[in-house]
């Protein structure tokens, strides 16, 4: 709980001087972005010093990748303000205005942030903006080479470099919450520039504060910022990708962070970003469910069709069983044992009459591996017998003996299961993207001495009136409540 009251101290002291836009405040904002933008733009091309300077912030970072065909490596090349306003008064890129094809592309606005793309003859530039004393200001630039010159990947196809893109963006963000300051050195560009806007209570007014890549390092390796797996819950949603360039919004549970990446040596790389603390979340969302408290709606496709929505069976006390599942080689053996106990039990007496009761299994992954999880409960099932009589017997009064005379208590029926038997009285839900799971926070990627992406075990209670009113979460994959617990306490729900 302390850990939650952190998570929101900090939320709420960030977040407070922001205020949401309205469609009349976006409308102004896409009319005052798109303004600065060309302002840059023919500014630079005309030689018009006033104009630059009006667009850029004077902490302004501008790379190009530069690639080297002695090397065949890249080293990024940079602008700063003092060095743009001098090359737009030495007319170093001049054109004719109808030599220059703008287009200017308004790719994300988010309150007082902006990412933008602009495309002319001689340089293609991603642009960040932030907003500042009511200002739109260009404050990093990633640029390439334009839509008039060759380009600098030869048959590059966007398509193709999504999911590296976002594999890196991801990769990016657990190293930063996990403090994993080697993983974070592969994701990184040496030369990285992140800008962390820092909303000041006492002025009303916005900080901004740059961090290379010796500080996100460092910062690393004293753990400063690290999250509770738990909090580690993040999502990437790629913005635009062209000629080796990429803009990536990416989101944790505190913040959300814009991308500008570029790929080099087959590898993408992250050289500028912006981070913002985040103002979208809820309380539900950010926090747990609590016993006692309303269960928050969802919907989960069934892993062989449909969907299950809880609403829906309101009126109803509802069993939700959250199996451990993967365990990087095998598939967790206890788990299928308590779904074929259920389902036994289903079978013989018809216990969602007798106690008014939904039943589902939740699984954190995809349909395909949720069909892989129930045909394996063959070999799951040979491994409970086995864990309950091991050969050779251990002696007595042993720790091998002692667990296998607990596994005969807990599992006292031994089940004959093929692999193509069919499992419809229970359906399982495919939490794919894992968005119960992780608002549940039991979505982890290490636990009970195992790393594998997994959930800890848990089993929820949710009444008629759809309260939560029996949370469990396992300590170790042995910890679950047995079926006759779990059905005695449902049979005296009011």
């Amino acid at each position: 709980m302390q850990r939650v009251i952190v998570v929101f101290a900090v939320l709420l002291l960030l977040s407070a001087p922001i205020v949401a836009q309205t469609e009349s405040t976006r409308a102004a904002d896409s009319v005052a972005i798109k303004q600065a933008v060309l302002d840059f733009a023919e500014g630079y091309y005309s030689g018009d010093v006033a104009r630059v300077e009006k667009a850029i912030h004077p902490d302004i970072n501008r790379c190009t990748p530069r690639d080297l065909p002695q090397t065949g490596r890249t080293a990024p090349t940079y602008s700063t303000y003092s060095g743009l306003i001098e090359n737009t008064r030495a007319k170093v890129v001049a054109l004719d205005d109808n030599a220059r094809h703008i287009q200017v592309q308004i790719l994300d606005i988010d309150n007082d942030v902006a990412n933008t793309k602009l495309i002319s003859a001689s340089f293609v530039d991603y642009h960040q903006l932030i907003k500042l004393d009511n200002q739109w200001k260009i404050v990093n630039e990633l640029s390439g080479p334009g839509s008039s010159l060759p380009p600098r990947m030869k048959d590059f196809k966007p398509e193709d470099e999504r999911a590296a893109i976002e594999r890196t963006a991801l990769d990016y963000q657990a190293g930063l919450y996990a403090t994993d300051a080697k993983r974070l050195d592969l994701k990184i560009d040496p030369e990285i520039s992140k800008i962390v806007l820092v909303p000041l209570q006492q002025t009303g007014k916005t900080g901004l504060r740059r961090q290379r890549a010796e500080a996100t390092i460092e910062n690393a390796l004293a753990q400063l910022g690290k999250q509770d797996e738990p909090y580690r819950d993040f999502s990437a949603r790629i913005i635009d990708i062209t000629d080796g360039l990429a803009v990536v919004r990416v989101n944790a549970i505190t913040a959300y962070e814009f991308l500008q990446m570029y790929k080099a040596g087959g590898q993408w790389r992250i050289l500028n970003s912006i981070a913002r603390p985040r103002t979208d979340l809820t309380v539900a969302q950010a926090m747990t469910v609590i016993a006692g408290d309303p269960m928050p709606d969802f919907t989960l496709p069934i892993y062989d069709g449909g969907e299950f929505t809880l609403s829906k069976y309101r009126g109803k006390n509802v069993l939700l069983m959250f199996p451990r599942g993967w365990l990087g080689a095998v598939w967790c053996p206890y788990c299928p044992y308590q779904y074929l106990e259920l389902e036994k039990r289903m079978k013989e007496s018809d216990l969602k009459a007798k106690y008014n009761l939904e039943v589902a299994f939740v699984l954190p992954y995809s349909a395909d591996r949720v069909k892989d999880w129930l045909e394996k409960f063959p070999e799951a099932m040979t491994t409970v017998e086995n864990v309950k009589n091991p050969q050779p017997q251990p002696k007595d009064g042993t720790i091998q003996a002692d667990y296998a005379a607990w596994a005969r208590r807990a599992f006292p029926i031994k089940f004959n299961v093929m692999k193509d038997d069919p499992h419809t009285l229970i359906p399982v839900l495919a939490d794919e993207r894992r968005t119960l799971s992780r608002q549940l926070k039991i979505f982890t990627s290490f636990w009970d001495g195992v790393s594998s992406e997994q959930n800890r075990a848990t089993v929820l209670v949710i009444d008629k009136k759809g309260v939560l009113q029996f949370k469990y979460v396992g300590q170790m994959t042995e910890d679950r409540p047995s079926i006759d617990y779990l059905l005695d306490f449902i049979s005296r729900l009011k």
